[in-house]
């Protein structure tokens, strides 16, 4: 007897809670602080290789542009980190939107690692975005790669100042999200999935016969695309021209026995180096075409391409198509879950590791720093 006296008990004091917290809630006019209302927007970066959740470890700054049914502005809403402050690092994160009226509406989200203000306000060649105003169409939103016209022709050059790019992250939700009005004590929720569309790619060059000649100064390197304009839909417009990238930073390294561990030390006491260079760049697309016997394979003449030229002898010692290269990292479990321009998508972080015989190409090791894992990839697999 003594437990069925307390249970009702228990049961009625839960409901008065309940209908208090509901009553509440219906009579603030004004302060809806304790009431969930409104629009509460989460964002996921797990669209990696690593396939965890690093939003809040990597992005610092969110824009979300809001489009009614007929995919018209109706609202810009922007969150960063800043010193001191760092909401976005909150596991809890979320961003409430409040001054959307009752309706249908469809999203699109652009985000860095800082404020968007503090980005055009740098040096380094930065992704500027189209100023949208309230009635624009979704479809004209874009970003365009700060890039300078080389005279006469359809390239241009991303100058660096030796900085890198900052990152460019991607989502958009084009399933209707319904926000209902905050008299009737319903909100809604939405999540952003995020895309990363900038890549850093590390090239280091070797010179294994004579590793105490190497000295990356001796060398042009340049990474050509067309990928320097994103449209609304995060495509890639290739119609705007050609782009060429050079490193934002590049140093030499020294090493006793550079190539082989066990080789022997030169007899003149002479020190080895290896030559690096850091490049960053735009999305890269995966471009295909059919050979002679009929297989789908990459069309180099399409791909972004990688070119290191010794300026001594003049000689393009590396002529490479990247995204075919960088794709032959997968896997062979990889194959089965994503396809080349998934997997380059995925990817943001490349080491090229290049091993010359004076001017001739020997072989590339490629990897993957987050995941550490490597591939060899001799010359005749690069023609």
């Amino acid at each position: 007897m003594k437990y069925s006296v307390k249970r009702p008990f228990r049961w009625l004091c839960c409901a008065l809670f309940a209908a208090t917290a509901f009553t509440s809630c219906d009579m603030m006019e004004e302060d809806l602080s304790d009431c969930a209302y409104g629009l509460y927007v989460t964002f996921k970066y797990d669209y990696n290789l690593e396939r965890a959740d690093m939003f809040n470890d990597h992005v610092g700054s969110v824009t979300l542009y809001a489009f009614d049914e007929d995919g018209k502005l109706v609202m810009t809403q922007e969150e960063s980190n800043t010193d001191g402050v760092a909401p976005l690092k909150d596991k809890t994160y979320t961003m409430h939107v409040t001054t959307l009226n009752p309706g249908k509406y469809k999203f699109i989200a652009l985000a860095g690692q800082r404020p968007y203000a503090d980005m055009l306000a740098d040096s380094r060649a930065r992704f500027v975005r189209t100023d949208m105003a309230q009635g624009d169409d979704m479809t004209e939103l874009g970003i365009q790669l700060d890039r300078t016209p080389r005279g006469g022709t359809d390239t241009y050059d991303i100058i660096n100042n030796g900085l890198p790019l900052d990152t460019l992250w991607h989502g958009m939700l084009m399933e209707p999200v319904e926000v209902f009005s905050y008299e009737s004590n319903r909100p809604s929720y939405a999540t952003i999935p995020l895309v990363r569309d900038t890549k850093k790619i590390n090239v280091t060059l070797y010179q294994t016969d004579d590793p105490w000649t190497m000295d990356i100064a001796n060398y042009d390197m340049t990474i050509t695309d067309r990928n320097s304009t994103l449209l609304w839909d995060n495509a890639v417009d290739e119609s705007t021209g050609t782009v060429v990238y050079t490193p934002h930073a590049t140093w030499n390294t020294e090493h006793e026995n550079t190539v082989d561990q066990n080789q022997d030390p030169d007899p003149l006491g002479r020190v080895g180096r290896i030559g690096h260079a850091d490049f960053m760049t735009s999305r890269f697309v995966y471009h295909t075409t059919t050979n002679g016997r009929g297989d789908v394979v990459a069309d180099a003449s399409q791909n972004a391409r990688l070119s290191i030229v010794n300026r001594k002898t003049g000689i393009e010692v590396v002529a490479v198509d990247l995204p075919d290269l960088l794709s032959k990292l997968r896997t062979s479990e990889d194959r089965y879950r994503y396809t080349e321009q998934e997997f380059l998508d995925r990817g943001y972080d490349y080491d090229v590791n290049i091993y010359l015989v004076g001017d001739k190409l020997n072989f590339i090791q490629i990897g993957i720093g987050v995941l550490g894992w490597t591939k060899r990839v001799q010359d005749e697999e690069l023609e």
